[in-house]
Protein backbone atom coordinates (compact mmCIF):
# COMPACT_ATOMS: atom_id res chain seq x y z
CA UNK A 1 0.00 0.00 0.00
CA UNK A 2 1.59 3.00 -1.10
CA UNK A 3 -0.42 6.55 -0.47
CA UNK A 4 1.07 10.80 -1.23
CA UNK A 5 0.82 10.54 2.75
CA UNK A 6 3.36 8.69 5.20
CA UNK A 7 1.54 5.44 6.79
CA UNK A 8 2.91 5.33 10.65
CA UNK A 9 2.30 1.76 11.67
CA UNK A 10 1.73 0.96 15.27
CA UNK A 11 -0.51 1.64 18.31
CA UNK A 12 -0.18 5.07 20.12
CA UNK A 13 -0.33 3.35 23.50
CA UNK A 14 3.48 2.79 22.23
CA UNK A 15 5.13 5.70 23.06
CA UNK A 16 7.54 5.54 20.55
CA UNK A 17 4.78 5.22 18.00
CA UNK A 18 2.79 8.08 19.61
CA UNK A 19 5.93 10.21 19.88
CA UNK A 20 6.01 10.46 16.16
CA UNK A 21 2.64 10.99 15.76
CA UNK A 22 2.83 13.75 17.73
CA UNK A 23 6.17 15.52 16.10
CA UNK A 24 4.48 14.92 12.67
CA UNK A 25 1.55 16.96 13.87
CA UNK A 26 3.64 19.48 15.44
CA UNK A 27 5.56 20.28 11.68
CA UNK A 28 2.51 19.75 9.94
CA UNK A 29 3.28 16.74 8.04
CA UNK A 30 -0.20 14.87 7.37
CA UNK A 31 -0.13 11.35 8.02
CA UNK A 32 -1.85 8.20 7.53
CA UNK A 33 -2.32 5.75 10.61
CA UNK A 34 -2.69 1.98 10.97
CA UNK A 35 -2.96 0.09 14.31
CA UNK A 36 -0.38 -2.26 14.45
CA UNK A 37 -0.27 -4.15 17.92
CA UNK A 38 3.06 -4.61 19.50
CA UNK A 39 2.27 -7.83 21.33
CA UNK A 40 -0.15 -8.95 18.54
CA UNK A 41 -0.32 -8.54 15.26
CA UNK A 42 2.91 -10.52 14.28
CA UNK A 43 2.29 -11.28 11.04
CA UNK A 44 1.74 -7.80 10.14
CA UNK A 45 4.76 -6.11 12.17
CA UNK A 46 6.83 -8.65 10.23
CA UNK A 47 5.46 -8.27 6.84
CA UNK A 48 6.61 -3.98 8.03
CA UNK A 49 9.71 -4.79 9.50
CA UNK A 50 11.38 -7.94 9.36
CA UNK A 51 12.10 -7.94 13.27
CA UNK A 52 8.39 -7.41 14.14
CA UNK A 53 9.27 -4.23 15.62
CA UNK A 54 7.13 -0.72 15.71
CA UNK A 55 6.92 1.95 14.84
CA UNK A 56 7.80 1.48 11.27
CA UNK A 57 6.57 4.43 8.93
CA UNK A 58 6.17 4.08 4.86
CA UNK A 59 7.59 7.09 2.78
CA UNK A 60 5.21 7.61 -0.24
CA UNK A 61 8.08 6.46 -2.13
CA UNK A 62 7.10 3.17 -0.22
CA UNK A 63 10.32 2.79 1.40
CA UNK A 64 9.96 1.85 5.48
CA UNK A 65 11.75 3.59 7.93
CA UNK A 66 12.34 1.78 11.52
CA UNK A 67 12.52 2.93 15.07
CA UNK A 68 11.31 5.73 16.37
CA UNK A 69 14.63 7.74 16.22
CA UNK A 70 15.36 6.92 12.50
CA UNK A 71 11.99 8.00 11.80
CA UNK A 72 12.39 11.90 13.42
CA UNK A 73 15.85 12.19 12.29
CA UNK A 74 14.19 11.87 8.65
CA UNK A 75 11.71 14.36 9.00
CA UNK A 76 14.27 16.71 11.46
CA UNK A 77 15.95 16.88 7.87
CA UNK A 78 13.13 17.33 5.62
CA UNK A 79 11.92 20.51 7.50
CA UNK A 80 15.21 21.82 7.84
CA UNK A 81 17.86 23.10 10.76
CA UNK A 82 15.54 25.98 11.51
CA UNK A 83 12.31 23.86 12.10
CA UNK A 84 13.68 20.63 13.04
CA UNK A 85 12.99 19.31 16.96
CA UNK A 86 16.54 18.41 17.51
CA UNK A 87 19.35 21.16 17.33
CA UNK A 88 21.62 19.99 14.59
CA UNK A 89 24.87 20.47 16.10
CA UNK A 90 26.90 22.24 19.19
CA UNK A 91 26.06 21.73 23.41
CA UNK A 92 22.48 22.48 22.29
CA UNK A 93 22.60 19.06 20.19
CA UNK A 94 24.18 17.39 23.11
CA UNK A 95 22.12 18.52 25.82
CA UNK A 96 18.90 17.35 23.66
CA UNK A 97 19.80 13.85 23.26
CA UNK A 98 21.04 13.54 26.66
CA UNK A 99 17.81 14.42 27.90
CA UNK A 100 16.18 12.13 24.95
CA UNK A 101 18.13 9.12 26.21
CA UNK A 102 17.04 9.55 30.03
CA UNK A 103 13.53 10.05 28.83
CA UNK A 104 13.79 6.97 26.64
CA UNK A 105 15.82 5.15 29.81
CA UNK A 106 12.51 5.79 31.67
CA UNK A 107 10.52 4.80 29.39
CA UNK A 108 12.28 1.37 28.58
CA UNK A 109 12.22 0.53 32.36
CA UNK A 110 8.94 1.09 32.75
CA UNK A 111 7.91 -0.88 29.60
CA UNK A 112 10.15 -3.62 30.80
CA UNK A 113 8.18 -3.50 34.21
CA UNK A 114 5.09 -4.09 32.46
CA UNK A 115 6.51 -7.15 30.28
CA UNK A 116 7.73 -8.36 33.32
CA UNK A 117 4.02 -8.27 35.37
CA UNK A 118 2.67 -10.15 32.55
CA UNK A 119 4.83 -13.51 32.99
CA UNK A 120 3.51 -16.54 34.60
CA UNK A 121 5.40 -15.70 38.04
CA UNK A 122 6.52 -12.09 38.11
CA UNK A 123 9.44 -10.84 40.03
CA UNK A 124 8.24 -8.11 42.18
CA UNK A 125 11.71 -6.97 43.47
CA UNK A 126 12.36 -6.78 39.44
CA UNK A 127 9.76 -4.78 38.85
CA UNK A 128 10.42 -2.48 41.77
CA UNK A 129 13.75 -1.95 40.76
CA UNK A 130 12.65 -0.95 37.41
CA UNK A 131 9.65 1.03 38.55
CA UNK A 132 12.68 2.85 41.01
CA UNK A 133 14.75 3.31 37.95
CA UNK A 134 11.89 5.08 35.77
CA UNK A 135 10.96 7.46 38.41
CA UNK A 136 15.18 8.57 39.25
CA UNK A 137 15.02 9.11 35.18
CA UNK A 138 12.03 11.41 35.51
CA UNK A 139 13.53 13.13 38.54
CA UNK A 140 16.77 13.69 36.89
CA UNK A 141 14.65 15.42 34.17
CA UNK A 142 12.90 17.52 36.91
CA UNK A 143 15.96 18.20 38.14
CA UNK A 144 17.49 19.86 34.64
CA UNK A 145 13.78 22.27 34.75
CA UNK A 146 14.60 22.56 30.90
CA UNK A 147 11.39 21.24 29.65
CA UNK A 148 8.29 23.23 27.81
CA UNK A 149 7.19 26.48 29.43
CA UNK A 150 5.00 28.02 26.40
CA UNK A 151 8.01 27.99 24.26
CA UNK A 152 8.07 25.80 20.86
CA UNK A 153 8.70 21.87 21.85
CA UNK A 154 11.81 20.16 21.25
CA UNK A 155 12.10 16.84 20.74
CA UNK A 156 12.93 16.66 24.14
CA UNK A 157 9.82 18.17 25.40
CA UNK A 158 7.64 15.56 23.13
CA UNK A 159 9.21 12.64 24.25
CA UNK A 160 9.29 13.51 28.22
CA UNK A 161 5.31 14.52 28.02
CA UNK A 162 4.67 11.57 26.53
CA UNK A 163 6.65 8.98 28.00
CA UNK A 164 5.61 10.53 31.50
CA UNK A 165 1.61 10.06 30.45
CA UNK A 166 2.40 6.33 29.44
CA UNK A 167 4.47 5.42 32.93
CA UNK A 168 1.10 7.11 34.60
CA UNK A 169 -1.12 5.34 31.96
CA UNK A 170 0.18 1.91 32.66
CA UNK A 171 1.45 2.21 36.53
CA UNK A 172 -0.79 4.57 37.83
CA UNK A 173 0.80 6.38 41.26
CA UNK A 174 4.54 5.89 40.12
CA UNK A 175 5.04 9.37 38.91
CA UNK A 176 3.65 11.33 42.25
CA UNK A 177 2.67 15.47 41.46
CA UNK A 178 4.50 16.22 45.03
CA UNK A 179 7.70 15.13 43.74
CA UNK A 180 7.43 16.42 39.68
CA UNK A 181 5.76 19.10 40.03
CA UNK A 182 7.86 20.79 36.66
CA UNK A 183 6.15 17.89 34.80
CA UNK A 184 3.44 17.45 36.22
CA UNK A 185 2.67 20.95 34.79
CA UNK A 186 4.99 20.92 31.63
CA UNK A 187 3.14 17.63 30.49
CA UNK A 188 -0.58 19.09 31.32
CA UNK A 189 0.80 22.01 29.12
CA UNK A 190 1.76 19.91 26.28
CA UNK A 191 -1.20 17.20 26.52
CA UNK A 192 -3.64 19.97 26.14
CA UNK A 193 -2.39 21.13 23.06
CA UNK A 194 -4.41 20.00 19.55
CA UNK A 195 -1.17 18.32 18.13
CA UNK A 196 -1.03 15.64 21.09
CA UNK A 197 -4.86 15.35 21.90
CA UNK A 198 -4.92 14.49 17.96
CA UNK A 199 -2.75 11.41 18.63
CA UNK A 200 -4.45 10.33 22.16
CA UNK A 201 -3.19 7.55 23.97
CA UNK A 202 -4.89 4.57 23.80
CA UNK A 203 -6.28 1.59 26.04
CA UNK A 204 -3.82 -0.99 26.79
CA UNK A 205 -4.59 -4.83 25.48
CA UNK A 206 -4.38 -7.00 28.87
Amino acid sequence: MITNDPILFGRLLSPYVRRVAVSLNLLGIEFSHVVVSAIGDESKREAINPVGRVPALQLSSGEVLIDSAAILDHFDEVVGPERALIPVSGSERRDALRRIAIATGAIDRAMTANAERRRDNPDPVRIDRLLRQCRQGFEALERDQDFFDGARLRQPDITSAVGFTFVNHIFPGTLQQDDLPGLWSATGQAEALAEFRAAQIDAPST
